[in-house]
């Protein structure tokens, strides 16, 4: 019985392992140019607005970077914004 749990574990695992050290292929160069990112795309003044609203650090009294007179500052601040664009 032993033998046979050995054999049938050996069979399941052999194929992994040898597919976890073959060589990866690398992809060809045009294939490869075709999913690059265009280059030429330019980003308008209004997405990078919206970038920039987006990627912005949250400033709370958790994070250790920031002084929590800081942290309260920009609460308050985030909250002035928020009741502004709440009344338009």
């Amino acid at each position: 019985m032993k033998l046979k749990q050995l054999t049938l574990a050996a069979l399941l695992i052999a194929p992994l392992a040898l597919a976890a050290c073959s060589k990866k292929e690398e992809a060809p160069a045009a294939d490869q140019a075709q999913t690059a990112a265009p280059v030429d795309e330019k980003v308008t003044p209004e997405q990078q607005a919206v970038i920039d609203s987006i990627d912005q650090p949250v400033l709370d009294e958790k994070n250790t970077d920031v002084s929590p007179e800081e942290a309260k500052e920009a609460e308050a601040l985030a909250a002035a914004e928020a009741a502004s664009s709440e009344a338009q």
